[in-house]
This record gives C-alpha cells, sequence and structure tokens, in this order.
C-alpha cells in the first residue's frame, strides 16, 4: 500500500487549508496513472472533478482534513500541516501502508522528524504531488474539496473572486467590505500582510503558539 499526503490552500487570503490523504496499491496507481491523474495544478477544475470520482473508487481510502484562518491566524502553518499529516498517517495506520509520501512545504525539520517517529518512515519530499502519483491523487482530492467549500462561502459571503491575494477580485472584495466598516469576516486569515494595505484594521499580528 502506498499512502500520498499533499495540502491546497496555503497561500489564499480567504478560506481554509485543507489536507488530504489517498491510499493505493500498485495496481490502483496504474489505473489512476492511466486515467490521467497528475498534480493538480496542472489539470482543469473539470478535469480534477472528473478524476475525484476515478480516485474515490480506485483508492482503497482516503482522508480530508481542514485548516480555517481562526487557527492560521495564530500558528505556523508549517507546522499545522505537519500535523494534520501525522493525524493521516494516524489515521491510516490500521491499512499498514509500506510506503508513504509527503509533500514537503517549509524547512521545519524538527516536525519533519516527528513525523518520521512514526512506525512507517515516510518520504517527506519537494515535488512529491509531481512525482509520485498517491501525492498526486492526494493533491486533486484536496483542491476539490477546497473549491467545494470555496462556492458554499461565496453564497454567504459573495464573490470574493480565487482568495489569492495576487487575484484582484479578491483585494476588490477586502477592500469593498472594509470601506463599508463591517467586522472582518472569519473567512479571512488577517495575519496575511496584504491586509496592511488594503485593509490595515482587519490586519492581526501572528502571535504563534
Amino acid at each position: 500500500m502506498r499512502l500520498g499526503i499533499d495540502e491546497a490552500g496555503r497561500g489564499p487570503v480567504i478560506g481554509p487549508m485543507i489536507v488530504a490523504g489517498v491510499l493505493i496499491d500498485e495496481n490502483e496507481a496504474k489505473i489512476l496513472k492511466n486515467y490521467g491523474v497528475k498534480d493538480s495544478k496542472k489539470l482543469s477544475r473539470k478535469q480534477r472533478e472528473n478524476l475525484i470520482n476515478i480516485i474515490t473508487e480506485f483508492s482503497e481510502s482516503f482522508v480530508v482534513t481542514k485548516v480555517w484562518p481562526e487557527e492560521i491566524d495564530i500558528r505556523n502553518l508549517n507546522c499545522i500541516t505537519y500535523e494534520k499529516v501525522i493525524q493521516i498517517i494516524d489515521a491510516m495506520s490500521v491499512f499498514k501502508p509500506e510506503i508513504i509520501t509527503v509533500d514537503k512545504v517549509g524547512k521545519e525539520e524538527i516536525v519533519i522528524e516527528q513525523i518520521k517517529q512514526l512506525g512507517s518512515i515516510p518520504n517527506v519530499v519537494f515535488k512529491a504531488d509531481e512525482n509520485y502519483i498517491e501525492c498526486s491523487a492526494a493533491s486533486i482530492v484536496a483542491k476539490v474539496f477546497r473549491d467545494r467549500i470555496i462556492d458554499e462561502l461565496k453564497i454567504t459571503y459573495g464573490d470574493f473572486g480565487s482568495g489569492y491575494p495576487s487575484d484582484p477580485k479578491t483585494i476588490e472584495w477586502i477592500k469593498k467590505i472594509y470601506s463599508e466598516k463591517k467586522e472582518p469576516p472569519n473567512i479571512l486569515r488577517r495575519s496575511w500582510k496584504i491586509l496592511q494595505r488594503v485593509a490595515p484594521d482587519f490586519y492581526i499580528e501572528k502571535r504563534l503558539k
């Protein structure tokens, strides 16, 4: 069995980060590859939505975890990410995966060493989502779940675009909320430095726990 773990939504100023794990065997890995499973960033949304059905059909199991802005604003994002990785590995331990591959983020070597104290020693490598089919599958699952959550949030909060600081639509949405002197919505990551420029009263300095 091969367990791949990847995340979606580390960079946005709006919405949650998702960390997902997908468990497959060697035969399933070949099937997923033949269907075109690869790094989610190289796929359209429609392709990802089609492929998640293939992934859930042909994988042994998958796990999805969420981290909301309230937690992101007070903790180190890399540490949160690897904490979720540990949770996923623990949840999947009943299947006794022989290979665990994690898409590496940052340089949190202490946390990575904590992961390696678990029963199965994972490969923690950069660009795992490009080079390992199990991580590619996890990247698709994480991205699809985040996209669906963003769609639900827009029903309540209006169309804020992609949620990334580089998206003019996102920035205009933040400016509008700010100009209307509304309370900062709880879907906003208030520790993101872009707020210092576009909505300074919304900004809070991250106090790491």
